[in-house]
């Protein structure tokens, strides 16, 4: 094997090491849980049901009437309680897994035959803080919506029996639909909402660990090789210094294409997991393949850069204990754009603070992930381009500090010096 070969199989084993290779995998399998887990609740969000529990202290015709219609409804798991108070009836509707409870309470059918304004006690069950758990007074109005519309509909049956309750109540009937990348798809913004929110924040989340991890280990290597002298023994042996250059470089990039490839396995799994079953076909909105072939070089490019600049940092580093310090440009320079785009669009942002988010290379994947939806490839060439200028520049830099004194005798310390 040649030198060059030696020093990138080198390179390569000490980067992809247990916790590299462990990482990546995590990383797949949270996107494999994530997406499985918001396929899951789109399929119950849009073909569930919900469970509701109602106590009727009533007793009337009518009340029973009602309860009668809602039960019928196929959106809706009733359960009908028998208690002798609101707090026994709550108990029992914990038991049944209801996620509110309805009390129609006394009077509730004179009411409704008067066609006075007849009230309904709503008693939301929160079994936990999460985002999920708080929805359960949400899924309640939806069985008032259900029982006002079928009370509306009598009503206006009984004033007009020559006209059809729904032409009444609602004589407009939207018919939405989205214009997207010059196609029409039949729809709703709703429809494209937690696809667009995942663009937006888990993306940017798993590259922003992916290029902190990765940086930190070459930082870690670099600092470990001055601590035990192992780059000096590499820097006397009878190779240029352009070979050991290549071969940590060609190494960083091996590295890169191998992480690029897992998480790109891992996105598209993501991706498809919240397409639903039964949704509406929106082609316009779906990634082909060139577009995970740019979203896959974007990456590698970015995580290139990430590896490039944290071995130019780790020349700085003197032993493993320092060199955990060294990464915090890289980490300042992912967390920027990372917030940036959290709370705004690159589309709505003033022209001075796009021009720093583009200056920052590790911005252009968080924006591709989102502009390829939208067929906006010319910024994601663009940025293509810019983060390969960048790296080239970077490893200009790292060939200039390699060719001289300074890989050995160059070190950052933050200490006073007394």
């Amino acid at each position: 094997m040649s030198h060059l070969t030696n020093i990138l199989w080198k390179e390569v084993k000490e980067l992809l090491t247990g916790q590299m290779i462990a990482s990546m995998l995590i990383m797949v399998v949270f996107f494999v849980i994530f997406g499985s887990v918001m396929g899951n609740v789109q399929e119950e969000a849009i073909s569930g049901k919900t469970s509701i529990a109602l106590l009727d202290l009533d007793g009337s015709e009518e009340s029973q009437r009602l309860t009668e219609m809602v039960g019928s409804q196929g959106n809706i798991a009733l359960t009908v309680v028998s208690a002798h108070g609101v707090e026994e009836a709550l108990k029992l509707a914990e038991g049944y897994d209801s996620n509110a409870l309805l009390v129609l309470p006394e009077g509730f059918g004179e009411k409704i035959e008067n066609m006075d304004n007849a009230d309904v006690e709503v008693y939301a069950i929160v079994r936990g803080l999460g985002i999920m758990d708080t929805m359960s007074s949400t899924q309640a109005q939806v069985a008032i919506s259900i029982i006002n519309n079928i009370l509306a509909q009598e009503y206006v049956k009984k004033a007009y029996p020559d006209k059809e309750p729904q032409s009444v109540l609602n004589p407009i009937v939207p018919k939405n639909f989205i214009f997207i990348k010059g196609a029409i798809n039949e729809g709703s913004p709703e429809a494209i909402a937690s696809l667009l929110m995942g663009q937006s924040i888990l993306v940017p989340v798993i590259l922003m660990i992916a290029i902190m991890f990765a940086g930190q280990m070459v930082i870690t290597s670099m600092g470990m090789e001055k601590e035990n002298k192992t780059l000096e023994t590499l820097l006397t042996m009878p190779v240029s210094r352009g070979t050991i250059i290549l071969g940590k470089i060609g190494g960083a990039t091996v590295v890169a294409f191998i992480m690029s490839i897992v998480y790109l396995a891992g996105f598209g799994y993501y991706m498809y997991s919240l397409t639903p079953s039964n949704s509406i076909s929106m082609p316009a909105l779906s990634m082909g393949v060139i577009d995970y072939a740019l979203l896959g070089i974007s990456l590698f490019l970015a995580i290139l850069v990430a590896l490039s600049l944290s071995m130019l940092l780790g020349v700085y580093s003197q032993d493993t204990k320092s060199a955990q310090t060294m990464i915090l440009p890289v980490t300042i320079l992912v967390m920027i754009p990372f917030f940036l785009l959290m709370f705004s669009d690159y589309t709505t942002m003033p022209s001075a603070l796009l021009a720093v988010m583009f200056a920052i290379p590790f911005s252009h994947p968080m924006i591709a992930s989102r502009a390829l939806l939208f067929g906006d490839y010319n910024i994601v060439i663009a940025g293509i381009i810019y983060m390969t200028l960048f790296s080239a520049i970077l490893w200009l830099i790292t060939v200039r500090v390699f060719r001289s004194d300074r890989v050995i005798t160059a070190k950052l310390s933050l200490r006073r010096r007394r």
